[in-house]
């Protein structure tokens, strides 16, 4: 296992929609230990094959409880066959790096994938995992959080001790939030380039 480079906003393979994997097998295997382990060491609650550069239907997910290890779910080729509710909650993703946003996206959630064994499986989730699910199935077809953020949501999470959650909010335009990403992205590349 080897923890992957988290792609960031403003990297094209981010926007592409992702191909349906037909064939399990090692290189594939391998590729979902690398994600629950960058998933795990981010930490996040899910990662999708398009946030590691891989264009494939792949995601995982995390369920934390305190003071237990990580539940994980791997899907292969995942689709969301039934909703329930809608309810709006605050978003973020490991590749808009310390941006949030209010998304609305369904209570509950079934979902009908494939595990590393290749073998059927469905799940229902609600709350954080229904959101979680949604959120990842969205990165598999070349859309990010901020797409479906309400307008006005859209904010930087700012480091502050003196707030009570350890940060603030400094709300700003989608077109802002992916101009500086962008910029962010440029910044990496030249830097890799010149680092060699």
């Amino acid at each position: 296992m080897a923890l992957r480079r988290i792609l960031i906003c403003g990297e094209p393979e981010l926007r592409k929609k992702s191909r349906k994997i037909k064939n399990i097998d090692g290189t594939l295997i391998e590729l979902l230990d690398d994600m629950v382990e960058t998933m795990l060491d981010a930490p996040g609650v899910g990662l999708a094959a398009p946030q590691v550069g891989e264009n494939l239907r792949a995601v995982v997910l995390a369920e934390y409880e305190e003071g237990e290890e990580p539940r994980v779910h791997e899907c292969i080729n995942p689709r969301i066959v039934e909703t329930e509710g809608e309810v709006e909650g605050g978003e973020g993703c490991l590749s808009l790096p310390t941006l949030h946003g209010v998304v609305l996206r369904p209570e509950r959630v079934v979902v009908e994938a494939f595990d590393r064994e290749g073998e059927p499986i469905q799940m229902e989730a609600h709350g954080l995992m229904a959101r979680a699910f949604c959120h990842e199935i969205d990165h598999l077809n070349g859309k990010l959080f901020i797409d479906r953020a309400l307008p006005d949501s859209i904010a930087w999470m700012i480091p502050d001790e003196d707030d009570e959650r350890g940060y603030h909010l400094h709300y700003i335009s989608k077109a802002d939030a992916e101009d500086t990403l962008r910029r962010m992205v440029e910044k990496r590349l030249a830097e890799a380039e010149r680092d060699g």
